[in-house]
């Protein structure tokens, strides 16, 4: 029996690994997913945007790739509901 508590460990731990990587190849998925800003606001019917989860207007937005990248996600900061994706314009990311 101690012979197989390693091998037991290992792939406990190749498991474990295997989820995470599932969990965020998913979670990349569904940010790729998100309609377009103008697409978000003509479902939801707003002038403005807001959370359609929790109602609140507090949103932050951040890179897809990188916190430099051009396209950018938007979600709540109250309930880190991802909300809609948009491009940066060209001369925003020159400054």
């Amino acid at each position: 029996m101690s012979k197989f508590v390693p091998m037991l460990f290992l792939m406990g731990l190749f498991f474990f690994m295997w989820l995470l990587l599932y969990a965020h190849q998913r979670k990349e998925k569904q940010k790729r997913a998100l309609p377009l800003r103008e697409d978000f606001l003509a479902t939801h019917g707003k002038a403005e945007p807001s959370c359609h989860a929790c109602g609140k207007t507090e949103l932050k937005d951040e890179g897809l790739g990188s916190g430099q990248d051009a396209r950018r996600i938007v979600s709540c900061t109250a309930c880190n509901t991802l909300l809609y994706r948009y491009e940066r314009a060209a001369e925003a990311e020159a400054n």
